[in-house]
């Protein structure tokens, strides 16, 4: 009889310990997981530390369909995650292991796709190598910007051609300050109906840019490389823009139609920038097509820095010069 007993007792402790093993396998898989990585807005206080939320650029040398924004989930539900946005609408996910034995700053990223590490060190500037995608023999980029104070930094995607030598072309892309963002309430007219609404602007901080003949991009990030906006007059009618720096534009609608936001545009007229040990010179002013409830959506427009509309952003560089389109 003591021996049943005994025997009655360790079954029952055995149980306790599946279940427990159970309950705590539970508790783990029950940690909510971020559901949209784009969307997502990190508490401030993830503001200081390597853990948080990144956006930025992706981009390849060669292949300009290898080009997109990419967004870092850096430990906000404990889970490291990653998604790339490319140009032609396909999406790229990637999870992330630590390094511990190595660095716990240093997250390996894998994906059906490919596979990237990301140092967070120094998450002011995080280190970004051995970005390879699909099937291609050369690194890929990223260029990392933190989100901080509630919001993200703007990232617009573009390219660029010489208008003489189809030849020569690359990527385009500009990324601003989160730190600089003003809202500015705005009036229009639409279709003869007045709209109310918000700008939300930008400060552009850093010009990223590709080239056929190097695997590491050209990124400017001084402040000396950009100028007074000189297009700040040619913003969308009924917008002020409350900065004289170059700016990207979020636009948000709300009377009397709730339509959130419309569309974005980026302001940058009479700008000069350092590429490569060599001025340039640049103006890129554009507004997405922008939704109108009350008829024809408004097209997609190019203006120049006397405001009259162009087919596209212009540049000049080292004797060449040529276009640039956004994406």
């Amino acid at each position: 009889m003591g021996k049943k007993l005994i025997i009655a007792a360790f079954v029952a402790l055995f149980v306790i310990s599946c279940s427990t093993d159970n309950d705590s396998t539970q508790i783990v898989q029950t940690i909510p997981e971020i559901a949209d990585l784009v969307t997502v807005i990190p508490d401030s206080k993830f503001d200081n530390i390597s853990k948080g939320k990144y956006v930025g650029i992706f981009g390849h040398h060669l292949d300009q369909e290898l080009h997109g924004k990419i967004y870092i989930n850096a430990g906000l539900d404990t889970r490291y995650k990653a998604l790339i946005q490319l140009v032609n609408g396909q999406e790229l996910n990637f999870v992330g292991k630590k390094s511990f034995k190595i660095n716990p700053d240093l997250i390996s990223f894998e994906g059906e796709m490919g596979s990237f590490t990301i140092d967070f060190t120094h998450f002011r500037k995080p280190k970004v190598t051995n970005v390879f995608i699909k099937d291609t023999d050369t690194e890929a980029y990223i260029v990392l910007a933190k989100s901080t104070r509630g919001g993200d930094p703007f990232v617009l995607l573009g390219s660029y051609v010489d208008s003489s030598d189809p030849a020569f072309f690359g990527n385009w892309d500009l990324m601003t300050s989160q730190v600089t963002t003003q809202a500015t309430p705005f009036t229009t007219t639409l279709s003869g109906l007045s709209v109310s609404g918000t700008v939300v602007t930008q400060e552009i901080v850093a010009l990223t840019i590709s080239h056929t003949a190097s695997m590491t991009p050209f990124t400017s990030n001084s402040p000396d490389d950009f100028d007074t906006n000189t297009a700040i007059a040619c913003a969308p009618v009924g917008v002020m823009i409350p900065t004289t720096e170059p700016v990207i534009m979020d636009i948000f609608v709300t009377t009397p139609f709730p339509l959130g936001d419309v569309g974005d545009a980026i302001s940058a007229g009479g700008q000069t920038s350092m590429i490569n040990g060599v001025e340039a010179t640049w103006s890129l002013n554009y507004t997405t097509e922008i939704n109108n409830p009350l008829g024809p959506n408004l097209p997609e427009t190019y203006v120049a820095d006397d405001c009259n509309t162009i087919l596209s952003g212009t540049w000049s560089w080292n004797g060449r010069s040529g276009t640039t389109t956004v994406f």
